[in-house]
């Protein structure tokens, strides 16, 4: 679906958060999701915003199939190819419905959606595949990673030579201790099936830093265990910590639950 000249890839955040997740990748040509884990009408409302119907989508890519990020799924699969890992289809059509011709299998790690080049990467969470991507055309590289326990060596090698990567930054570990939710689902989070706190995720960036990734989108910030500014200082501080420049040399977006990002470019 060509619809423009060719630029770098462009991520924008429709919303991201324990109440639904789902991204825009763009870059001239193509047109993608990761995810669509909004409500439905939440969903096609902020395409809206931002000037993008079902129509204008290549397809949708899901990283796993728990209602975050697959809420509006049977909505957007009726006009949108759905890409997803054989064992998470399947965990899919359990819960929603796609038709035969939109179902878009992949067992393999590498397959292509319009220009976009898709290498898929397993990371650790209590789903049945999970998955994040990398996500590349002849100009640039992106990398989506978020739900994961910890940060494995197999995404850091994955996500070099990204211009850009989203990557969660869910909660603060003092927050979530001392916070209301039943120890089981504490145990869950900080488990390393579970999701990444903002410490965790300041470490991994620091190391994708020094592979030389200059942009970042911190996303999945938990509602109750988490506050925007918190985990944008606590990456930030401890970036600082190690030398890092913050806002010149490296760059920290925060993706919300409740209001699209605009687009963040990769070059």
């Amino acid at each position: 679906m060509v619809y423009n000249t060719s630029m770098a890839i462009k991520v924008c955040s429709l919303g991201s958060g324990s109440k639904g997740n789902s991204v825009l990748i763009d870059n001239g040509r193509s047109r993608i999701l990761i995810d669509a884990g909004l409500p439905a009408r939440t969903l096609l409302t902020r395409l809206e915003d931002i000037n993008v119907g079902l129509n204008q989508l290549d397809g949708v890519l899901i990283t796993h199939e728990h209602n975050d990020h697959i809420n509006a799924l049977e909505t957007v699969a009726r006009s949108v190819p759905v890409y997803a890992h054989d064992y998470t289809m399947q965990a899919i059509l359990a819960k929603c419905f796609i038709s035969l011709k939109n179902q878009m299998n992949f067992s393999g790690e590498c397959f292509s959606i319009g220009t976009f080049d898709i290498t898929a990467f397993k990371v650790s969470h209590d789903a049945v595949y999970p998955l994040g991507y990398t996500i590349s055309d002849s100009d640039s590289k992106i990398t989506y990673a978020t739900d994961l326990g910890y940060c494995s060596k197999e995404f850091l090698r994955a996500a070099k030579g990204s211009g850009l990567v989203v990557i969660e930054s869910n909660h603060d570990v003092d927050m979530l201790m001392n916070g209301r939710y039943p120890a089981y689902l504490k145990r869950r989070i900080i488990s390393n099936k579970g999701h990444l706190s903002n410490l965790a995720c300041a470490v991994a960036i620091n190391e994708l830093a020094s592979q030389g990734t200059k942009k970042f989108v911190l996303g999945h910030l938990s509602e109750n265990n988490n506050l925007p500014e918190l985990a944008y200082w606590t990456n930030a501080d401890y970036l600082r910590g190690k030398g890092a420049d913050i806002g010149r040399e490296i760059k920290l977006v925060v993706a919300e639950q409740r209001c699209v990002s605009g687009f963040i470019g990769c070059d």
